[in-house]
């Protein structure tokens, strides 16, 4: 009987025994679990907070960038409008700004790592958010890309080290980059890169008569054989239909883009092809040098030539990119759909004349300002314009003419109709118009790694 008390007593404090071990590995596994628990809590909290970290930054960044944006392009306004007809082209002004903008942010942020750091935990410092800063590496800094004219094509904010000290883990941290985008500055309205030619006609441009110039862009397109006249046979044209043609006469063009889809026939003429401002490029079929009657053919070329047949990637690309832009400016030329002239509107108070006919123009007397029309424009003999013609067929000019682009012109005829909003407006049927203003883009600032 006492053995047997013994066996129960040792079994009983087995049972115990073996109890206590499963309750210490079962008490054991739950705090890993509740460890493991923790950690990730911990690691997610830190995570949102670098993240929240980083978006009260971009919110910041954003503010101060839509500031410069304003205060850079009410500055160049100011200026721009001290002069009544600036001389610099919206290519121009937007490198302006675009450097301007990128010299305001840098002014606000700090000029190096230390001092773009101590902006950001000022940002965060009156934030209510604990924890959090932005660690000095010496690394951080504004990076302004710059193309092969030192112009300002991108702006970066880099190496912004995000720090989060969680009270589990320790310091977490993540470095951050920060693309600045720049609003969508326009000073002029219209459309300075069309405004930079004189003369464009869909189907061509025919000059022959006395002693002409022609100062500014050109862009002669092409017609079919059947569409070709007979007034036109006598200027040479043969395989292509269009491009530029001149007859009997001495001619003159400084330009720097001229833009033929057909030839260039010279017919019994002297020409003279040069650069209006920089360089002059020149792209057409060919140039064929044919001979007058009683007059012989010359001409020269201080500038490159471009045969569409045989151009190379880059002047390609720019040969295309012209005819997208006349493609756009002409698309809406067939809309007029009636004729109307400004020196016949007692109600129209711009500086510059605008004419619009759906038939051909002629123009009898020296003009300023600018002509639309989906069909012909024919200068008479003597008469000198300056402007931007716009032809959805063809451009006819008959001799002792002086042809001039003037963007400044161009700008203040659309300005006026933007600005009072009377009338027919010539700006409904050209393509491509701009308003001037400043556009905010879809986000100022954008995060990558």
């Amino acid at each position: 009987m006492k053995k047997f008390h013994w066996v129960r007593l040792y079994l009983l404090l087995l049972i115990i025994a073996l109890f206590s071990v499963a309750a210490f590995a079962g008490i054991k596994g739950y705090y890993v679990i509740y460890r493991k628990a923790a950690i990730q809590k911990a690691a997610n909290r830190s995570k949102q907070g670098i993240a929240d970290t980083s978006n009260l930054i971009i919110a910041r960044l954003s503010k101060i960038a839509k500031d410069a944006g304003q205060e850079q392009y009410d500055r160049i306004l100011e200026l721009i409008q001290k002069e009544s007809d600036s001389e610099l082209s919206e290519g121009e002004l937007e490198n302006y700004f675009r450097m301007g903008y990128a010299n305001v942010i840098s002014d606000e942020l700090g000029a190096d790592s230390t001092g773009i750091c101590n902006s950001m935990n000022s940002y965060l410092s009156g934030s209510g958010m604990p924890n959090v800063s932005v660690e000095d590496e010496g690394r951080t800094e504004i990076y302004k890309e710059k193309d092969d004219s030192g112009n300002v094509i991108s702006l970066h904010i880099r190496n912004v080290k995000i720090c989060y000290d969680d009270p589990i883990l320790g310091k977490q941290s993540d470095t951050v980059n920060y693309n600045i985008r720049f609003p969508d500055a326009v000073f002029h309205a219209g459309s300075d890169e069309l405004f930079r030619y004189c003369m464009v006609a869909r189907k061509g441009i025919y000059i022959t008569g006395m002693t002409s110039s022609v100062i500014g862009d050109i862009f002669a397109g092409g017609h079919s054989p059947e569409e070709c006249r007979e007034a036109e046979i006598v200027y040479g044209e043969t395989g292509t239909y269009g491009g530029l043609n001149v007859l009997s006469t001495q001619l003159g063009i400084r330009s720097d883009t001229i833009v033929c889809l057909g030839d260039i026939n010279l017919n019994g003429s002297f020409v003279v092809f040069a650069p209006n401002t920089d360089q002059l490029s020149c792209y057409a079929q060919r140039i064929n040098e044919i001979e007058g009657f009683s007059k012989k053919t010359d001409y020269t070329l201080e500038g490159e030539f471009y045969p569409v047949y045989a151009m190379d990637e880059a002047p390609l690309t720019k040969y295309h990119d012209a005819i997208t832009l006349t493609d756009v400016s002409l698309s809406q030329l067939d809309e007029i759909s009636m004729y109307y002239d400004s020196d016949n509107d007692g109600g129209y108070e711009g500086k510059y004349r605008k004419l619009m006919s759906d038939t051909d123009i002629e123009i009898r007397n020296d003009f300023t300002g600018i002509v639309a029309t989906p069909a012909n424009v024919i200068i008479d003999n003597g008469v000198n314009f300056e402007g931007i013609i716009l032809s959805g067929d063809r451009i006819y000019a008959m001799g002792n003419n002086n042809i001039v682009a003037n963007a400044a012109v161009a700008r203040s005829v659309i300005a006026s109709e933007l600005e009072s909003g009377y009338g027919i407006m010539v700006s409904d049927y050209i393509g491509g118009m701009r308003s001037a203003g400043l556009a905010d883009p879809d986000h100022y600032v954008v995060p990558y790694r």
